[in-house]
Parts: structure tokens; sequence; C-alpha cells
């Protein structure tokens, strides 16, 4: 929900930051995999394909699951993708009405309707006098050649990673992970297994299009007609909870144990605490013995005269 109403002030920043705008549309294109079978594509494409047919090929125990969790994978990562550029580059601009509206708040009350307005309309355009501007070129340069990467380090590198005559000669013996026999069985798997991410894709590019584009109210339509299902996505499904009550409340449960009742019951009463005791205690009575008066001090010294006087009496 958090990151849902950050994202509405944003918006409309394709023209604004065109290089920006292109390197994420790269990065975009290559991590959802866009590319043309048996033609080539984006890095993704080479990665995402090779990640699908290799679990579909492998016919290991489990691999039709890994398979269509892997096609899953490349579903949602396309509709948060594509979602993301729509929410930020397209659309009306919006990136300054939540910073304008607080400092309108601040200035004029919270239910100051008059403030709200005017923070909603300043300039007639949503960006209340604000306008975003390209990064420095400490920042542009390395976003341009990750995006030459993403670009052409698929076509470049795909060989000697996914080729299996390529990447034998490639790495050369130096690793154990290297599995020519799965290359093979990977680019010979039915077309429909190597179209199943471009499907996949495409399906997440449409989705994000119609929620985000077309109908700007769909997402809050789906959250409250499926609101248990949509709370429990919300919360990450509750781990953190269940974290919390298995691990973390035990933890402080033994903390507080072992600090009341073996720190503090045991060590410190028995330990330090207890020797400060016993000192304090014994320095009470030196106190009590200690009148001041030396006529006290005379009575005590002779009746310990007496006691001695009459004790060597005794013995003899």
């Amino acid at each position: 929900m958090h990151h849902e109403q950050d994202m509405r002030y944003y918006g409309g920043l394709r023209k604004h930051i065109p290089l920006t705008f292109w390197a994420m549309m790269a990065g975009t294109l290559a991590i959802t995999g866009v590319g043309i079978v048996g033609v080539g594509g984006f890095a993704g494409f080479y990665s995402k394909d090779a990640i699908i047919e290799a679990a579909f090929a492998s016919h290991s125990t489990f691999h039709m699951y890994a398979f269509g969790i892997g096609v899953l994978a490349a579903l949602l990562t396309s509709f948060y993708s594509w979602r993301l550029m729509f929410l930020t580059f397209f659309g009306t601009p919006r990136w300054a009405q939540s910073e304008h509206i607080q400092h309108a708040m601040h200035d004029h009350g919270d239910h100051d309707e008059h403030a709200h307005d005017h923070a909603n309309n300043a300039h007639g355009d949503g960006t209340a006098g604000y306008h975003p501007h390209e990064s420095p070129l400490p920042m542009l340069i390395p976003l341009g050649v990750l995006t030459l990467g993403a670009v052409f380090a698929g076509f470049v590198f795909h060989g000697g990673f996914i080729d299996a005559e390529t990447g034998k000669a490639f790495w050369a013996n130096s690793t154990l992970f290297f599995n020519e026999h799965l290359m093979h069985a990977m680019h010979e798997v039915p077309l429909w297994v190597k179209l199943s991410s471009t499907v996949a894709m495409l399906t997440g590019l449409l989705v994000a299009y119609l929620m985000y584009q077309q109908s700007k109210d769909a997402p809050q339509r789906l959250a409250t007609a499926f609101a248990p299902l949509y709370r429990f996505f919300l919360n990450k499904w509750y781990f953190d909870e269940l974290y919390n009550a298995v691990f973390v409340r035990p933890a402080f449960w033994f903390g507080r144990l072992f600090w009341k009742q073996g720190d503090i019951g045991i060590i410190d009463r028995f330990g330090p605490n207890g020797s400060a005791a016993v000192v304090s205690f014994g320095s009470k009575l030196a106190v009590k013995m200690q009148s001041g008066y030396l006529y006290t001090y005379a009575l005590v010294m002779l009746l310990g005269l007496v006691t001695a006087v009459s004790w060597m009496m005794v013995r003899t």
C-alpha cells in the first residue's frame, strides 16, 4: 500500500528525463525477455528462455514444476516491470503533489480545504511548479554502460553460456556445471516451450497496460473485491508476524528469564550485590558501636579488662 501511494506521485517523466527513460526502457525490455525466437533479443531474452527451456528439458523429478514456476515468474516480472514504466513515465505528471500538499497543509492547517486545492491546482498541471531533470554525468555514464549491456550482452555472450559446442570450448573444462547434454536438449524442446516466456511477457504487458493505462481504478477495485487475498499479499504472507511469534517473542522471553532470574536473581544476588550487602551490614553494626563518647569507650575497655582478668582467674 505504501509503495502504491508513493507511485501515485510520479508519471509523465518520459519527456522530462528522456535519457533515463530510454535506459529504463532498455532495462525493462531486457528483464522481461523481449526477443524473437530464432532471431535474438535483449539480454534477458537469452537468460530467461534458457532457464525455462533447461527446466523443461532436464527431465528431473520436478522439472515440470520448475518449468511452470519459471513461466509464472516471467509473467509476474513482466507485469511489475511494465507497471513501473506506465506509472513512472506515462500519464499525467504528479511528481510534486505530495511535497507541495505537505507544505500547504503545514502552512494553512490540516483541515484547510483551500490549502489542499492550492496544492493540487498550482500551475494547472499537477507539478506544483517543480520540474525534474536528468542526472549528472557521473550517473548517466554508468547508466549508459548498463544500457549497452542490457541491449547487447545476451547477443554477444550467449554462445559461451548456453550453446553446447561454443560453451564447451569457452569454459575449457574450467567448471563442472556446464552440462553439454542439457544444452543440446534445451535447444530441441517443442516450439510452445520456446514461446512460453514470450507469451508470459506479452500477458504481463497487456495486464499492466489495461490496469494502469486504460482503467486507472482497476487496482483499487480488485483490492476491494479480493480484500482477504490482497491483505495476505500486502502483508508479505504474514511472514513477519509468523517470524515474530515463532522466534522474536520466545527470544525476548528467554532473555527476560535469564536476565531477571539468572543475572539479577542469582549472579548479582550472590555475587557483587551479596558482597556489597555483607559489607553494608557490617558497616551499619560498626556505626552503631561507634558512639563518639569517650566514657563509652572507657567503659567498654573496663568491661573487657574485667572479662580478661576473670577468665585468667578461672583458668588458674
